[in-house]
């Protein structure tokens, strides 16, 4: 059994050999530390902060600001840092150089919010965190096209989907107990990814991008860097509108679930933490489950789209149900249901993905384009949600989760149109 795995250059057209098991497993992991690194603060290490830095009523307000700003940076970078990662020639290959240099990027902004001493300077932080850690994330989407071939797409879809919810998990409990000490808060969870980036840069056989057969790139190709043609890419535009969708659903969840317990339900400062821990736990253990049976049945059957939109209604009952709680129990009740709902998405999200690209020497900055639908709306939630919370004069949560709940259900009627994934 190997334990590297070689991708193509740009201008192979060969399918990729088999990956091995440890490969399969090393990729998780690199992902797995990718999305610790950046989700423990979405989740709850900013909502902490911002808490012990503004007012009361200023505090969800100035949250929505600081992750909208940081998902902004995210949307612009993911496609950017694709394109460059897609042409890059240095020997180390063309991605594992932004692996590197994605973890330091990270870094950086996280060593600048955990000394922030205001909010002006926390959102900074962010920024860069959300802007240079997408050069690991453009790097590390693109190795499923380089690196698998069809047949394992699904399989890894579903593995890569555990990621997510193992991360919450993780970070959830790195914050629980750091909580008293804001630097080890926000640097904690970054550890994990040195050690994913060492393996990666062992046992990833990396090509760089040739002269001869890398996609040329000015100020027209940079313009282009954020647009794939809709009409010309139809399944890419509509698959790209339903995850826009159903990730806006989740972002609601995601940003307001530390306030939604604290205003709504009434749990103490204190204590969020603990109690966002508990939810992670349970939802992450139903998320594993569903996404390792989600990815393997999605190949055996050779279908996506199925998959998809029951996914997407289960999220969205979950998060009626959400907004309709009146203790922590139905809370739990519908994250469970969110959480079943999230792993049959993400096991075969990503597969569904590579599925539609419109041309696979392009895989990482078509990706990057991709990942703005998970990206926009972190950015647009924040700023949408006020709206619903003002209903009826104000801290109205229960509006903001049914709100969210539309989204998921409109998201899975998207997907609809897309022929090119069964």
């Amino acid at each position: 059994m190997t334990t590297k795995s070689v991708p193509t250059t740009a201008s192979e057209t060969r399918t990729p050999p088999s990956a091995s098991g440890w490969f399969l497993l090393l990729y998780w992991f690199a992902q797995f530390a990718a999305w610790t690194g950046i989700l423990t603060p979405v989740i709850v290490t900013i909502a902490i902060r911002v808490g012990q830095i503004a007012t009361a009523e200023e505090k969800a307000a100035q949250l929505g600001v600081i992750l909208a700003i940081g998902a902004f940076g995210a949307m612009l970078a993911a496609p950017v840092w694709g394109a460059i990662s897609d042409r890059t020639t240095a020997r180390i290959g063309r991605r594992k150089l932004w692996m590197l240099m994605g973890a330091l990027f990270l870094l950086c902004g996280l060593l600048i919010m955990a000394f922030a001493p205001n909010l002006l300077v926390l959102g900074i932080g962010w920024f860069v965190c959300q802007v240079g850690s997408n050069a690991n994330q453009a790097a590390l989407n693109a190795v499923m096209p380089d690196a698998l071939p069809e047949h394992q797409w699904g399989k890894m879809s579903g593995l890569l989907g555990l990621s997510v919810p193992v991360a919450m998990l993780a970070g959830t409990f790195i914050a629980k107990l750091t909580s008293p000490h804001p630097v080890a808060m926000f640097l904690a969870p970054w550890l994990f990814i040195p050690v994913a980036v060492t393996l990666m840069l062992i046992f990833l056989e990396d090509r760089p991008a040739t002269p001869d057969t890398m996609p040329k790139y000015g100020l027209r190709e940079f313009g282009r860097t954020f647009w794939v043609n809709p009409v010309k890419h139809s399944d890419f535009a509509w698959a790209f509108l339903s995850r826009f969708l159903v990730f806006t659903g989740y972002a609601f969840f995601t940003t307001y679930q530390a306030y939604f317990l604290t205003d709504h339900l009434k749990v103490g400062l204190a204590e969020v933490a603990s109690f966002v821990f508990f939810s992670t736990f349970v939802t992450a253990l139903i998320n594993i489950a569903v996404s390792l049976a989600g990815g393997w049945l999605s190949d055996r059957f050779r279908r996506r789209k199925p998959f998809v939109w029951t996914a997407a209604v289960i999220a969205g009952a979950g998060l009626l149900i959400i907004g309709t709680s009146t203790s922590f129990a139905q809370f739990m009740v519908g994250a469970s249901i969110v959480s079943l709902g999230q792993g049959l998405y993400y096991a075969v999200d990503i597969a569904l993905a590579v599925t539609v690209l419109p041309d696979k020497k392009d895989a990482a900055k078509d990706l990057g384009v991709f990942q703005i639908a998970n990206s926009l709306p972190q950015s647009l939630a924040p700023l949408i949600a006020p709206l619903f919370l003002m209903i009826g004069g104000g801290g109205n949560y229960p509006a903001v989760f049914v709100a969210a709940t539309a989204f998921a259900l409109i998201g899975a009627a998207a997907l609809a149109p897309v022929r090119k994934a069964r």
